[in-house]
């Protein structure tokens, strides 16, 4: 069962000088070169310099970080709360179709379990490089800065109750972000409350990862490089925990840029496409969303944009098209059903000859968030091929990571990003889960 724990947070000294709209950040992995810079500038002490860090006179950023926490700390920039809390967040947001929608959640320490103990639960893989980032920066820091976004089942929406309970006083603490989002922070610290909290968590029986294996994984690493030392002092990770039931709980879809092809014909590649696809022509844009739409509960069906041909290609899997190739056939259900495989396997791999390797070191493919971005990426990029995709269902990663498989990177895009900044937690006051 997961085992949550309330902490004495760290957190942005309250006070006229406070403007958490410039101090907080998105977590570090969805944060680009021009958006680092940008945040950066706006504040001396937006935690972007600490989440990714820049390297000092020694060049290595790591202690530049921990260095940098110790002067925020010593000039009172952050503090420490009086009493172990939880922090009950709700996060208002506006989604594509401009409906406001609320999601709420709470920031406590959960206990670090192994992923195939079925208590923390994956649902995509990782890469080495990220792990070992964020794992130095949690060895330098000792602080563990971003948290772990975690779903949990909260069927009889016990929760939910206390959060909004936590969430009516008026006096809360608040930042907005560059999309919007207005996050609103409050503390739970009640003994009562708090015990309520961890007793219902744990009848959760589980939690899934949503955003932030890297930071789990990294985590867990560095839990065990410190009981190889004889040390239990990094036994918990950072969570924000959220319930499934929540109504604000969104996933959007990652779409496809593909570039670089060497001898790129659009018809000879249509007619491939034809081989496990229906192709239907699709005059405008909007059109090509709308139809998307109305068959996103359908497997294998995505938008294409060909660089010089005109309009749009809809695409339907013909079922079962395909199964029987190698790239397929090894593949389990429910896995084989997901958009993000078919396309991956039949249309990266096996008509155009992109590898798992090359698709994972982006040789050929650049990913977009924002499907009104899609089309003007693709002419600025030089890409051949844009590829408009509907989100992954969170019915479809239960069903996947409940058989203990993962899919694959870029397959789910949770919003709203928890900000990185409302609050941090030290590993070093003498207080872990155990």
């Amino acid at each position: 069962m997961p085992a949550i724990q309330p902490f004495r947070g760290l957190r942005y000294a309250s006070g006229p000088g406070a403007d958490l709209d410039r101090l907080t950040a998105p977590p570090y992995d969805v944060i680009s070169e021009e958006r680092r810079a940008a945040l950066a500038a706006r504040h001396a002490h937006n935690i972007v310099h600490l989440d990714l860090p820049r390297p000092g006179t020694d060049g290595d950023a790591y202690r530049t970080a921990a260095s940098l926490l110790q002067e925020w700390l010593r000039a009172g920039v952050l503090q420490r709360e009086d009493r172990p809390s939880f922090y009950a967040c709700e996060q208002r947001y506006r989604a594509p179709s401009g409906e406001e929608r609320t999601r709420r959640g709470f920031f406590g320490r959960l206990r670090l379990e192994p992923l195939d103990g079925g208590v923390v639960i994956p649902h995509e893989r990782t890469l080495d490089r990220p792990r070992a980032d964020r794992q130095r920066l949690l060895a330098a820091t000792r602080t563990h800065l971003s948290a772990v976004f975690l779903l949990h089942p909260d069927p009889g929406h016990g929760v939910a109750g206390l959060l909004e309970e936590a969430l009516r006083d008026d006096r809360l603490e608040q930042a907005r972000d560059d999309e919007g989002t207005l996050s609103r922070v409050a503390r739970i610290a009640g003994p009562l409350a708090t015990a309520d909290l961890v007793r219902r968590i744990e009848e959760a029986r589980w939690a899934l990862i949503a955003d932030g294996h890297h930071r789990y994984e990294s985590a867990l690493a560095y839990r065990d490089e410190r009981r190889a030392l004889g040390r239990r002092d990094a036994e918990h990770v950072l969570a924000f925990l959220c319930s499934l039931e929540d109504p604000g709980v969104a996933i959007f879809p990652i779409h496809r840029l593909v570039r670089s092809l060497e001898g790129f014909e659009p018809q000879k590649f249509s007619r491939r496409l034809g081989e496990f696809f229906r192709l239907t022509p699709v005059a405008g844009e909007e059109a090509l969303r709308a139809a998307l739409a109305e068959r996103r509960a359908r497997p294998g069906v995505f938008g294409f944009a060909l660089r010089g041909a005109p309009g749009f290609l809809l695409t339907e899997w013909k079922e079962g098209a395909g199964l029987e190739l190698s790239g397929m056939a090894p593949i389990p259900e429910p896995l084989r059903r997901l958009d993000v495989i078919l396309l991956h396997r039949l249309v990266l791999e096996e008509i155009l000859g992109i590898s798992a390797e090359a698709q994972a070191r982006q040789v050929n493919l650049d990913y977009v968030k924002d499907d009104r971005q899609w089309l003007g990426r693709m002419d600025q990029g030089g890409a051949d091929i844009g590829i408009l995709m509907n989100p992954t269902r969170i019915e479809q990663v239960i069903a996947v990571t409940r058989k203990g498989l993962r899919l694959p990177q870029k397959s789910t895009y949770f919003h709203p990003k928890v900000l990185t900044g409302l609050v941090l937690d030290p590993l070093d006051d003498g207080g872990t889960v155990s």
